[in-house]
């Protein structure tokens, strides 16, 4: 009731003022509104602008750093063979586009010439459980290459090692669950005679990838290599076959 009588009052005295000064009141209420309303549509305008760019500048840079759905699968499904973490749980946290200067940097080598051979490509970074991963992938996703720096024993496949087990198990009469992988070391054997521990090889270059593995059986350590696949696993000849018992 009191705000009905306050009203009326300011009603009021308004129609009790002279013409021209409610004609100004009128005129400067829709001055202001005027200027309220082109100072919001500046500051939109600018906003929009601001936004753009942004997102302009964020999509060059994604674009930059795009790495190709097909090839971040590929990496992922080689971490998860090599670790046996599913994919749901591995990330990639990091990708960086880079030009690799020659095929030894592009492979992590620690020695290289300054032969200019370019690669393009990305530099990934996998979180697997607790550890980051790094790989390098050429462009075209055929070529992709782990960091041999990572944990050896976090990346032999179990199936691999599950099958080295096997084998020492069946050769020495000892059960799997008594044996133990003491080492797996990522290799590059120059040729299949190394491969085979062969003690004179010819300089042929026809590159091994695999792993040296070292299980130890009782008191006795001994050294397999074995091929990327797991397909091919050899024992070193020189270990003494300890009798089954």
């Amino acid at each position: 009731m009191k705000s009905l009588i306050k009203v009326s009052a300011v009603i009021k005295s308004t129609l009790q003022l002279p013409r021209g000064v409610v004609l100004t009141l009128a005129l400067t209420s829709t001055s202001l509104l005027s200027c309220g309303l082109g100072l919001t549509q500046n500051n939109t305008a600018v906003a929009v602008v601001n936004t753009n760019t942004t997102q302009l500048s964020q999509r060059l840079q994604a674009q930059s750093n795009n790495l190709p759905r097909a090839i971040a699968n590929r990496i992922l499904r080689d971490a998860f063979k090599r670790s046996g973490v599913a994919k749901r749980e591995l990330q990639i946290t990091q990708v960086i586009s880079k030009t690799f200067s020659n095929p030894c940097l592009f492979n992590f080598g620690e020695i290289c010439t300054r032969e200019y051979n370019p690669i393009e490509g990305w530099e990934v970074v996998v979180r697997v459980r607790q550890d980051l991963w790094t790989y390098h992938v050429d462009k075209s996703g055929k070529q992709i290459v782990l960091d041999p720096k990572v944990s050896a024993l976090q990346i032999l496949p179990k199936a691999i090692a599950y099958t080295i087990l096997s084998d020492a198990s069946n050769r020495s009469g000892v059960l799997i669950a008594d044996l133990k992988i003491t080492q797996a070391t990522p290799k590059t054997f120059g040729n299949p005679c190394q491969f085979n521990f062969g003690e004179i090889c010819t300089q042929q270059y026809d590159p091994v990838e695999g792993w040296e593995v070292i299980v130890k059986v009782k008191g006795q350590f001994w050294t397999y290599h074995v091929n990327k696949s797991g397909s091919q696993i050899v024992l070193d000849p020189k270990v003494s076959a300890i009798n089954k018992s």
